[in-house]
């Protein structure tokens, strides 16, 4: 059982950095890219998606899911962590792979954002459980175009990764890294 959680966290490991990404870039980067991704466009008098989605969040994200990905290659290249790896790295395009995860990661998380302006839920307001799963969902969807996880993997992917994500988040707000707890 510890193997299975160990290979649904590592298979998704690429989009759950890029998932947090943004909110370190924003420190670094300050006002840079910092554009939202809506363009300040409204539909029906709301926001579209808001100024917290921006294209600092999606390239930080797919850089870093791509970095991920590398290092993961050169994990399983190396035979350290091959028993745990769902991919075989050999057999796909993993700079491609590393790319669809970052920005499935970030579109995952743009639709929820878009979802929630209509249901009237202000930008950094709980939506549980999407905001655990967002970004699970997104790097799903968009890297199918190249490789489908075992449904096994995915419905790990679905209940392991929120429980971690709420446990990395509190710690985060103890680090003072988020302000909100989640």
């Amino acid at each position: 059982m510890i193997g299975y959680i160990v290979s649904c966290i590592w298979y998704t490991l690429p989009a759950y950095l890029g998932n947090m990404a943004p909110v370190f870039a924003r420190k670094v980067l300050k006002e840079r890219l910092s554009t939202p991704v809506d363009l300040g466009k409204k539909y029906r008098g709301k926001r579209i998606a808001g100024n917290n989605k921006t294209y600092r969040g999606f390239l930080s994200a797919i850089l870093l899911s791509i970095v991920m990905v590398v290092l993961q290659r050169e994990i399983y290249l190396s035979g350290l962590l091959k028993s745990i790896s769902v991919l075989d790295y050999n057999s796909i395009d993993y700079l491609t792979f590393g790319f669809l995860m970052g920005f499935g990661a970030m579109f995952g998380d743009l639709v929820k954002s878009i979802l929630k302006r209509r249901l009237d839920k202000g930008p950094g307001e709980s939506w549980k459980p999407f905001d655990q799963i967002d970004f699970v969902i997104g790097a799903v969807v968009i890297t199918s175009v190249i490789y489908v996880p075992p449904l096994s993997i995915i419905a790990g992917m679905l209940i392991f990764v929120p429980i971690l994500k709420v446990i990395v988040d509190n710690f985060g707000v103890y680090l003072k890294v988020y302000d909100k707890r989640w």
